[in-house]
């Protein structure tokens, strides 16, 4: 939305009011003074964090290639289900990484309704939603590659059947998705012309609802991402041999297999991303 969200609206009115009366100072207007003094802060500190999960984006996908590769590399034939299997992360990574991006765009070129209501006029809107709208179509089409490649892999006839749907990972995994679906195509109806006959959906509660809905998503896909990792992380078996009490993990470093030391810092990689956009998502005026 291009004009100044409801919500939002209390704080220019609150500065009109102050300057017709600067003798009469009320809790609103000396609140309202103090957030649009700490706006230029928070708006450079959200700036710095978007900066640094857009930049971690292609670090998580050259982790996970790295990661991917001294597990015994990828493979899409029949008999090789472990390097078919391999194409999950790979895929749920690189559909994490064009979300993040997406979930960013309108924050990076400065047409989000919340920095229009702090000042920031919004330019290119439509060039921002068809990027927004092109990478979550990517992520999702990477996300099914992703799941089909498990699917695939323990339904190997020459390796042998393994069960589906049997972790708490994967039982979240699914959530998330059908949730993401559910997102997904309600943002193509309400906000691409499909509903109601007109060029957009014109509800500021629905709009509130699918960026909401779309923040919460992206925390969800950042913890399904890392009990992921954990669970591969088990069956690779990261742990190490010791004689004595460990009360210094960090000498014993060098013990850590190879592939648990790039699936740990994988791991950190994704923590942050989900920390950096949180924060970059975040909307401080509304308090």
């Amino acid at each position: 939305m291009s004009a100044t969200n409801n919500e939002d609206s209390w704080l220019h009115t609150a500065e009109t009011g102050s300057s017709a009366n600067e003798d009469f100072s009320s809790p609103l207007d000396q609140g309202a003074a103090s957030i649009k003094s700490s706006l230029p802060f928070l708006q450079r500190l959200q700036s710095v964090s978007i900066f640094m999960s857009l930049l971690l984006s292609p670090v998580a996908i050259i982790l996970v290639s790295i990661w991917a590769s001294s597990l015994g590399g990828v493979s899409w034939k029949e008999g090789e289900s472990k390097r078919v299997f391999n194409w999950h992360p790979v895929m749920m990574i690189t559909a994490y990484a064009f979300m993040n991006a997406g979930a960013l765009t309108f924050r990076v070129s400065g047409t989000s309704s919340y920095q229009s209501s702090v000042g920031l006029a919004p330019k290119k809107r439509g060039i921002a939603k068809v990027a927004h709208a092109s990478t979550w179509s990517l992520s999702f089409v990477f996300g099914i590659v992703g799941i089909f490649a498990v699917f695939k892999s323990h339904n190997d006839k020459i390796n042998g059947y393994i069960a589906n749907l049997y972790s708490l990972h994967s039982w979240v995994g699914i959530t998330v998705l059908t949730v993401y679906t559910l997102q997904f195509v309600f943002g193509i109806l309400a906000f691409g012309g499909l509903l109601s006959g007109r060029s957009r959906l014109k509800n500021p509660v629905m709009m509130e609802l699918h960026k909401y809905t779309g923040t919460y998503i992206h925390i969800l896909v950042t913890a399904t991402i890392l009990l992921g990792i954990q669970e591969k992380e088990g069956f690779v078996s990261c742990a190490y041999a010791v004689d004595s009490a460990d009360l210094m993990p960090i000498l014993n470093y060098s013990k850590i297999p190879y592939t648990c030391k790039i699936s740990h810092g994988l791991g950190l990689v994704i923590l942050f991303m989900g920390l950096f956009t949180s924060f970059g998502l975040a909307r401080f005026p509304v308090l």
